[in-house]
């Protein structure tokens, strides 16, 4: 028994002297920062504290935006800078504060023995390595996809009165998330801090258009033409903005634009300047006359009756076709916009010949045989054209001189009328329209060295007033004489 007790008295004994050393060795450590031997992936954080580590971290992070992927597809290649994809070090904080505790927590024996291996082999914190999933995968498309032999659409063409297809091939595309994917396993598996290559993944790309779905364009849905007259810059417009249309083929569902299709207008692109409406009047304007190509395209876009999702009259009315049945086109509010709702692709032929503008829309026909459309323009009320007094100062006193022509306002409205086997079976309006009156102006001329009576002539052309007018150029010459 006593040498037991000796035993258990010297083991306490020894204990406690070891457990004071290491005790003593452990206190000694910096409690406020990260012990030495600890790294957070290749950035070496040793006697750091968690801002000073942060700043270290946040540095390295500036350098590795630098670094350039290279994405390979087949023999191409892209490159794309880490930073552009929105680099970065996931969970940075939490990595600092899991490095701050390391050798901090537990008994004095596994602090102790933690930190004394830390002299012989470093303890890495592993980060992880992300980029910005939506800017890569747009990154990716934009500049990656573009080196991937993409698949080929059948197109279809008219010549000679005749449909010629050319058959769809398949072909390859980027696979975005595929690749992002690839990137992130690059990263945290391969890379070595500094610029490498990703293998760009690859996937089979099916057309959209095929040589079957085409086939079926054989049948007239609905044709128009109208009078364009030649040799004029007008006309020059309107062959730029036929030949733009010309050849578009609309899947089942698709909407087209007509302003989209001929823009921009430009001289750079063909259009040269001709007449065209802006508020009321006939102004000059670079591609003035492509209205007639959109009004002639509506009437056989009707007649064919795809479904119409924007359509707006001009200000004035036209003389290339009746009332309620013209589209105009202006800035960024006036197009003319359709739907193919057939079941069926549609092509748009559109061409200018012997002074006239013509379109044919070809599709399946799958209306009734005996079924028959009539469009009729009604016109419910007009309004005289405005005159409207103006000083010219380059013209004699008193001398007036009068533009002629112009166009009546009109209210209008189409009426869509439908037949059966030669019955009427149904008559609905279709769309109406409120066309302004032109403006005719009147020149009145100021040119006298009379300015009491220059003064009051300008007084009276203000008013508009025709009698106010012509009783201030009487007094005068009446006073002259």
């Amino acid at each position: 028994v006593t040498l037991l007790c000796l035993f258990i008295m010297c083991f306490l004994f020894l204990y406690g002297a070891i457990y004071l050393t290491l005790f003593l060795k452990v206190k000694k450590l910096p409690k406020d920062r990260i012990y030495e031997g600890i790294y957070i992936g290749r950035v070496e954080v040793s006697g750091c504290t968690k801002k000073e580590a942060l700043a270290l971290l946040e540095e390295k992070e500036a350098e590795y935006r630098q670094d350039v992927l290279t994405f390979e597809a087949g023999e191409k290649t892209a490159e794309i800078s880490l930073g552009e994809l929105g680099f970065e070090v996931q969970n940075e904080e939490k990595l600092i504060d899991q490095a701050f505790q390391y050798g901090k927590d537990g008994s004095v024996f596994q602090c102790y023995f933690k930190n004394k291996n830390l002299k012989k082999n470093k303890k890495v914190f592993q980060p992880e390595y992300v980029v910005h999933p939506e800017t890569t995968e747009t990154l990716l498309k934009e500049r990656v996809g573009v080196l991937f032999t993409g698949a080929s659409n059948a197109a279809i063409t008219r010549s000679g009165g005749q449909f010629v297809i050319t058959e769809e091939k398949d072909g390859l595309e980027i696979d975005e998330k595929a690749t992002r994917e690839a990137i992130h396993t690059f990263l945290n598996q391969k890379w070595d801090g500094k610029s490498g290559t990703v293998q760009a993944v690859e996937r089979q790309q099916k057309p959209t258009v095929t040589k079957e779905q085409l086939s079926v364009i054989q049948d007239n849905l609905g044709s128009f033409s109208t009078y364009c007259g030649s040799g004029q810059g007008r006309v020059t417009n309107i062959e730029v903005g036929t030949g733009r249309i010309n050849g578009t083929v609309l899947m089942p569902g698709e909407e087209f634009s007509a302003g989209n299709a001929m823009r921009p207008f430009t001289e750079e692109t063909g259009y040269v300047e001709a007449g065209a409406y802006e508020n009321g009047e006939v102004v000059k304007d670079i591609a003035g006359g492509i209205c007639q190509v959109s009004s002639t395209l509506y009437n056989a876009v009707i007649h064919a009756e795809l479904e119409v999702t924007s359509r707006q009259p001009h200000s004035m009315v036209v003389n290339y076709v009746k009332p309620s049945r013209d589209a105009a086109i202006a800035g960024d509010y006036k197009d003319l916009k359709f739907r193919n709702n057939t079941e069926y692709p549609i092509y748009i032929e559109g061409y200018v010949s012997g002074g006239e503008v013509c379109f044919n829309i070809y599709g399946k026909e799958t209306r009734a045989e005996g079924r028959k459309i009539e469009f009729v323009s009604e016109t419910l009320s007009t309004e005289d054209i405005v005159q409207k007094y103006v000083e010219d100062p380059e013209t004699e006193f008193g001398k007036t001189v009068k533009t002629s022509g112009g166009h009546k306002g009109v209210k209008a409205q189409l009426w869509k009328v439908v037949y059966e086997n030669g019955t009427e079976v149904s008559r609905e309006v279709f769309n109406k329209s409120t066309y302004k009156p032109s403006t005719n102006k009147i020149k009145v001329g100021i040119k006298s060295e009379d300015g009491a009576a220059v003064a009051k002539l300008k007084e009276a052309i203000k008013t508009q007033d025709e009698a106010k007018i012509t009783a201030v150029i009487a007094e005068v010459k009446g006073q002259q004489q």
